[in-house]
């Protein structure tokens, strides 16, 4: 387990794009059927643009108004866990909501008609959670639930509370958090850390905290979720299905 102080970069790392469409296609091979500059094309025939003509210049327009392009211009690093991320470091918090509505139903009730019921692991028995099915999600989830049932229990306690679906806004904003889609799940929230616990805005400099185990990290990682503490806006409690982040050409080399 681990505590750090942040060192702030002197520069935005947002102005470093690595956006790679083919992310897209080898992180959801069985719902993409094409990806190139131009567009991303769903598997039934909904096309996307790969740029939308809003800007995307400042942080806010960046988090608020994301695109295609935008979603994936910053590499995952799913290798590091002693450095905290950079100054406005957030592999994944950038998303483009319609091109989730598309893939895991348009409205809550869409959504709602992909859940299933999946048994999640803890030490006093099991939770029964829901979870979208699209895509396989639940299979995967109920995979990563068995394999930290095999962790020591030091470890396995930080995966207890579990909570996934639940269709609201994130904190703050109008943007839809990724557990209206049932493809996200928090843990142990009571002993973990979020960056709002220390500063509202977001371009604020803040300090990082983590307890979180790296074993957890790297299971879900496995199988294609990706961490919320590995963002300057720390969720250290929050994990998300994002494959197209962890795609052989998305994901940061080391």
């Amino acid at each position: 387990m681990r505590s750090f102080t942040i060192l702030t970069a002197s520069a935005l790392l947002f102005s470093l794009s690595w956006a790679n469409p083919q992310c897209y296609l080898e992180g959801y091979p069985n719902l993409v059927a094409s990806a190139d500059e131009n567009a991303i094309v769903l598997k039934d025939g909904t096309r996307f643009s790969y740029h939308t003509k809003d800007s995307k210049s400042s942080w806010d327009e960046k988090i608020n108004h994301a695109d295609l392009a935008t979603q994936v211009e910053q590499h995952y690093d799913a290798g590091g866990y002693d450095t905290p991320p950079s100054y406005l470091f957030d592999p994944g918090r950038l998303r483009y909501q319609p091109f989730f509505q598309a893939l895991y139903g348009k409205d809550q009730k869409a959504i709602e008609k992909n859940l299933v019921h999946i048994n999640w692991p803890t030490l006093k028995g099991t939770l029964n959670l829901p979870v979208n099915k699209v895509g396989g999600v639940d299979k995967k989830l109920y995979a990563i639930g068995q394999e930290i049932s095999k962790l020591p229990k030091s470890d396995r306690i930080w995966a207890e509370g579990a909570t996934t679906y639940c269709y609201r806004v994130i904190q703050d904003t109008d943007r839809l958090s990724m557990h209206s889609y049932g493809i996200a799940i928090d843990l142990a929230p009571t002993k973990t850390q979020y960056w709002k616990d220390e500063a509202p805005s977001e371009t604020a400099h803040i300090g990082y905290r983590n307890t979180m185990p790296v074993s957890i990290v790297r299971i879900f990682e496995k199988y294609g979720f990706i961490w919320g503490g590995r963002w300057y806006h720390y969720d250290t409690m929050h994990f998300e299905y994002r494959p197209e982040l962890l795609a052989p050409s998305c994901v940061a080399k080391n």
